[in-house]
């Protein structure tokens, strides 16, 4: 075998060792008396090719794997299946893409098992699976939980077939199980609408650039403040804490100035805003009046950390729940052996399989969301210190929470009592809107009929009373992960410029790293989050090729070559278009005219940023592979009114003005192929 994909064992156990005589196995498939579990005492408590594998010496806990083919409670499965099933299990343990936690070898193993059970039922082996798509359609009565992972797992093994020896099933039997696995989900979480998307992830940046160019001026105020209240606390901060009431330094029936006891009174907050120069930047993202006084500082600082929040979802794939445990030192950029940087966060995840040191591929604008609230965490850092009620570790002073409480002491939500939970409670996106309603604008989330058909084109089982036109979008933090996934596959959904460029980079990275098996990161690729983009990879596989079969999509050229278009896609569709996971490419892409078809070099223009190509210009025809998609019109006529504004601005015999005025030319020609068809 070849050694360089096999590492050795990483289960984390304090008796894995490179000198162990289960480390790693010497011949591939593993000898049948290979010894897999030893114990702390050095005894050996299974080998390979025993009926089960006893993984309680690793986990401290009763956990076994019982692969079927011998006496035993569970499902049985074919000695010829079973011995596969051993083989994969193998490849999980020593292979190039090892497990570190015996529970998460489970969980996988319990994963891929029952479709070895329904092989077995069959009378097939499971190396024959992907000849016989109607067993393939029944693997859903055999999978009524986990059947997001399932997609996952059949993929690492379809990448790997070469070192494994065998395929289980190829990509055209994955995206027909991703298909029948879809179906029997009740609902499937709705995709956020382009334009709503596009609405909220700029007014979020926009909230995030605002208070990154007043940083300075904001933490100057917030020390001043400090500063004023433990002055008035008799010197002391920490008797500040419980509030000062009378003696508080912003209060505008107070005199002003000095008084006899040494307290320092400033009037109204709004003076003090003033002075900082950042009473606009309030007044603009939350309330702020007097009757808000200092508490809205307090109000901005955690919009700030949920405004965050809500930025880091929309790039990474990570749930809430995850996404509220990072810490300050969460953003790391690796080098990858292509010589790109890989943007990650680093952070703990607990849903299914507890991974303390896991990494999520995210876009590098991320950076800025990490920036703000590492900010903010700091400067309530510099409260907390002082909280008589509080007892903060190593960790929350040198590396603390970017979901922090706010301890300033003129907040009501300081705590006041050494009874706090470790982490923030996190509130609903939609409760993010209602508290800060100043963030999103109303009639920009209401739902129009382009929403609408687009969100039911890309969601199974939307329900029509909560989704219809008119009604305000309903956004949640799963949303943002599903959104996130199908924007990663399908940039050319995004026409903001700027967001194109963020969404590809990160596209091109987690395909590398999610879709094509790479493992050579420092540290381990959060499963979940790579789950649920193999699994959107396939069903966007699905609905493309969907989309295709109606007339919605048509060749300029006619009918004829319409039908020759989509015939040559249909045909490669089982062979070579899906092995765009494996390669990161396609075949078949969305643009922002329709599609492309083009399966040779990539073009130059790409077809999102600059489309002068797809319909040509001047004497230049129409490209061959260009599909036009009826559905775009109204945007490719915004795009219309876009570039002759710009045309306008833009310097005759410029090499820009040259650009769009192609750019143009190929609209109205796209324009009037689709009103004309």
């Amino acid at each position: 075998m070849n050694l360089a994909y096999f590492p050795g064992l990483q289960i984390d156990t304090a008796y894995t060792k490179s000198d162990a005589l289960n480390f790693k196995p010497e011949s591939w498939p593993p000898a049948p008396d290979f010894p897999v579990v030893i114990d702390a005492y050095g005894d050996i408590v299974s080998r390979y090719g025993d009926v089960r594998w006893d993984l309680s010496a690793w986990a401290g806990h009763t956990l076994t794997i019982y692969f079927g083919d011998g006496p035993g409670q569970g499902k049985k499965v074919s000695p010829a299946n079973a011995e596969l099933l051993r083989k994969i299990v193998a490849w999980w343990l020593w292979g190039e893409a090892a497990i570190r936690s015996p529970k998460a070898l489970v969980y996988k193993f319990e994963t891929i098992k029952p479709l070895f059970v329904a092989c077995t039922d069959a009378g097939i082996l499971a190396t024959e699976l992907y000849r016989f798509p109607k067993i393939i359609e029944n693997l859903g009565r055999y999978y009524k939980q986990r059947s997001n992972r399932l997609i996952e797992c059949l993929h690492s093994l379809f990448i790997s077939r070469d070192v494994l020896g065998f395929s289980v099933i190829d990509e055209s039997g994955i995206k027909l199980l991703s298909s029948v696995l879809t179906t029997t989900d009740s609902t499937q979480t709705a995709y956020i609408p382009v334009r709503i998307w596009s609405y909220q992830i700029s007014r979020l940046k926009e909230c995030l650039d605002d208070f990154l160019l007043h940083q300075q001026k904001i933490e100057a105020c917030f020390e001043f403040c400090l500063s004023a209240y433990a002055r008035n606390a008799g010197g002391d901060l920490s008797n500040a804490f419980g509030g000062l009431r009378s003696d508080a330094p912003f209060r505008k029936s107070r005199g002003l100035g000095d008084s006899r006891s040494g307290k320092v009174f400033y009037g109204s907050f709004q003076e003090t805003a003033e002075e900082y120069e950042i009473s606009d930047l309030l007044s603009r993202w939350v309330l702020f009046n007097d009757s808000t006084g200092i508490r809205a500082i307090s109000t901005y600082l955690t919009m700030i950390s949920n405004v965050g929040l809500a930025y880091i979802l929309n790039f990474s794939l990570m749930r809430v729940e995850e996404g509220s445990r990072l810490r300050a030192n969460c953003y790391e950029i690796e080098p990858n052996q292509l010589g790109d940087e890989i943007h990650t966060l680093k952070g703990v995840t607990t849903k299914t399989i507890e991974d303390n040191d896991a990494r999520w591929i995210v876009s590098p604008t991320t950076e800025i969301a990490v920036k703000a609230m590492r900010a903010v965490a700091k400067l309530r850092l510099k409260a907390a210190k002082h909280n008589p009620h509080l007892r903060l570790t190593k960790d929350d002073i040198e590396n603390p929470l970017l979901q922090s409480l706010a301890h300033e002491p003129w907040s009501p939500k300081a705590p006041r009592s050494k009874s706090i939970k470790a982490f923030k409670k996190i509130r609903s996106y939609g409760d993010v809107w209602n508290m800060w309603p100043k963030l999103f604008n109303e009639s920009k989330l209401r739902i129009t009929e382009a929403d609408v058909e687009l969100a039911n084109r890309m969601t199974f089982g939307l329900d029509p009373e909560k989704y219809s036109v008119g009604k305000i979008w309903p956004l949640s933090w799963h949303q943002l992960r599903r959104t996130g996934a199908v924007n990663m596959l399908a940039s050319g959904l995004v026409t903001e410029a700027s967001l194109q460029y963020q969404l590809k980079h990160a596209s091109r990275a987690m395909s590398q790293y999610y879709g094509k098996n790479f493992y050579r990161l420092k540290e381990p690729l959060n499963a979940s989050a790579r789950d649920y983009y193999l699994r959107e990879m396939y069903q966007s596989m699905v609905r493309e090729f969907k989309a295709l079969q109606s007339d919605q999509h048509f060749s300029p050229f006619g009918k004829a070559y319409t039908h020759q278009i989509i015939n040559e896609i249909s045909e490669k569709d089982h062979v070579q278009l899906l092995k765009a996971a494996k390669k990161g490419q396609l075949s078949y892409r969305q643009t922002f005219l329709g599609g492309c078809a083009n399966s040779g070099p990539p073009c130059p223009l790409g077809g999102i940023s600059n489309i002068s190509s797809c319909m040509g210009y001047g004497n230049n025809k129409p490209c061959a592979s260009v599909l036009l998609d009826k559905a775009k019109l109204p945007m490719i006529k915004q795009l219309k009114n876009v570039l002759n504004t710009q045309l306008i601005e833009a310097s005759p015999s410029s090499p820009l003005y040259e650009s769009l005025k192609s750019q143009l030319e190929s609209a109205e020609r796209a324009i009037y192929a689709i009103e004309n068809k």
